[in-house]
């Protein structure tokens, strides 16, 4: 029989060893075939597959409430191609301020405005769904929770096995927020669950609760103490949370383990290279790096500080053109809420960070620079981001998923969240980029237009009939794509009752 290879490493540390691979392999230049012949070499082919499932994800929840409007940054095809398009910020007058000549069209029906045009370079990564379930909140749609992040969520207190959503969330107040009941948690809070349980250690997840006003979003761990988030509501309580702190980024426990690392890639290659038709040249390329890699994978001096306030130059980078929140109580910036993101996850010090933010609410009105600085303030902060974690080689282990948390609105001017669209965007790992489902004019109304929504089939993405009442997919479709996209086990994503008889929306993914 064929000695393992792991059995030249003393037996308390070959745990350990395991989960440092998992981190090391799961880099965006690793494909899956090397990360499964690696440890078909060092653990055997019987145990190969199981190993490769611990590998470590990072995810970036984004709740934008009081009805966030995303058309001035993704515009439905079936707005961005209609002719004697009738405009404006009052009525039922559609509110997209740029001339359709200025609209860029990208592959799979994305089409992005001058306001969105910094997204242009990821947009291979990104994918849009605008007709999630309608949001139910007594006030015109107002909610804390969204069926997107908790299917099955009622109002109902006699439902079994569901409990109180709120009891975590400081200083909740029921106006524009509802009392809701789930036995389903809430997506950054299972993904939080099981990052901890994969890497015992790591620091727990985040929220930061940046609402300016008396709304907030719910976290809601479904019974598990280990899910649930640290609620963060100031720059202070941020700081002191994670203080100036020095991290050590050895993944290896020794220069011998760093050996043993290079000796097996330099096993594998020589057959895997071959045996799936990489080039001579890849081959060698690869090969000439692995003893460099060896001094990066153990250094007894690889240690660094991470700092979460923020320096003159990082400021420079993340704050210039981003419009900023205005009115009272304002307690962050969202560009300074994800050049925090990036700091925690790109230092591995979370892998589960949520973002509370919010506009001003606005009736019966939208003008022009509503939505646009709607658009610009996610948009800029949110390419900058992807940027960052490209660099830092982690955005192919990132998903992030942007929600309009309280509902969205129709392309109508006069609109609110409880008809028209309600969002999720996904970018990153695993993501099939593309805008799904369509929005398009139904007819005459008033001033403006009636407006229709083409479902995506929840199977193969097709469009369905337009219709023009709040007909929308079930929110256990969004739910468990998030879920697949983050690679969390299946049996654990369908053992919940509200989204065991769902499926993910598979053409949304690749994988």
């Amino acid at each position: 029989m064929k000695r393992r290879t792991i059995e030249s490493i003393a037996p308390s540390r070959r745990r350990g060893f395991l989960k440092a691979m998992g981190a090391l392999l799961a880099a965006p230049a690793v494909p899956a075939g090397v990360r499964y012949a690696f440890y078909d070499e060092l653990v055997g082919s019987a145990e190969a597959q199981g190993v490769m499932g611990a590998v470590p994800t990072y995810f970036v929840e984004i709740n934008l409430r009081d009805q966030f409007d995303f058309m001035h940054a993704f515009v439905p095809p079936g707005i961005a191609t209609y002719t004697n398009l009738i405009t404006g910020g009052d009525g039922m007058k559609c509110t997209l301020f740029h001339d359709q000549a200025t609209l860029t069209q990208h592959p799979n029906g994305i089409y992005l405005t001058p306001d969105s045009q910094e997204l242009a370079p990821h947009i291979d990564s990104i994918a849009v769904m605008e007709l999630n379930e309608i949001c139910v909140g007594a006030i015109h749609g107002h909610e804390a929770v969204n069926a997107m992040r908790s299917p099955g969520r009622t109002k109902s207190t006699s439902d079994p096995g569901k409990s109180q959503m709120w009891l975590n969330e400081p200083g909740f107040a029921e106006q524009g927020n509802d009392y809701f009941y789930s036995s389903t948690p809430t997506p950054a809070c299972l993904h939080n669950l099981v990052q901890k349980q994969l890497t015992p250690g790591i620091r727990n997840g985040v929220t930061m609760k940046f609402i300016s006003r008396f709304h907030t979003i719910c976290h809601y761990g479904a019974g598990e103490a280990d899910a649930e988030l640290d609620r963060i509501q100031s720059r202070d309580t941020l700081f002191q949370t994670f203080p100036d702190t020095v991290e050590d980024l050895n993944v290896l426990a020794s220069t011998q383990e760093a050996e043993l690392l290079a000796g097996v890639m330099k096993r594998v290659d020589a057959e895997f290279f071959p045996r799936y038709g990489f080039s001579e040249q890849a081959k060698i390329k690869h090969e000439t790096t692995l003893d460099e890699a060896v001094g990066r994978f153990y250094s007894a001096d690889n240690n660094k500080v991470v700092s979460m306030p923020l320096t003159e130059e990082e400021i420079a980078y993340w704050s210039p053109d981003v419009p900023d929140q205005v009115g009272d109580n304002i307690k962050a910036q969202i560009w300074e809420a994800m050049a925090w993101t990036e700091k925690l996850l790109v230092n591995d010090i979370t892998r589960t960070v949520s973002i509370e933010w919010d506009y001003l609410d606005v009736h019966e009105t939208r003008p022009e620079n509503v939505v646009t600085v709607m658009a610009r303030q996610f948009v800029l902060p949110l390419a900058r981001l992807i940027q960052r974690l490209k660099e830092a080689q982690i955005y192919d282990q990132t998903v992030i998923a942007i929600y309009s948390s309280d509902g969205g609105r129709s392309p109508a001017a006069n609109s609110y969240g409880n008809s028209g669209k309600n969002s999720m965007i996904l970018c990153g790992r695993n993501v099939n980029p593309g805008y799904y489902g369509d929005v398009g004019i139904a007819g005459p109304s008033g001033d403006g237009h009636q407006y229709n929504y083409s479902l995506p089939d929840p199977v193969t993405g097709a469009l369905q009939a337009p219709v023009t009442d709040n007909t929308r997919l079930n929110g256990a479709y969004s739910w468990r794509t998030v879920m697949k996209a983050l690679e969390i086990p299946d049996d654990l994503a369908g053992s919940y009752p509200d989204t065991a008889d769902f499926h993910p929306l598979n053409f949304m993914l690749t994988v």
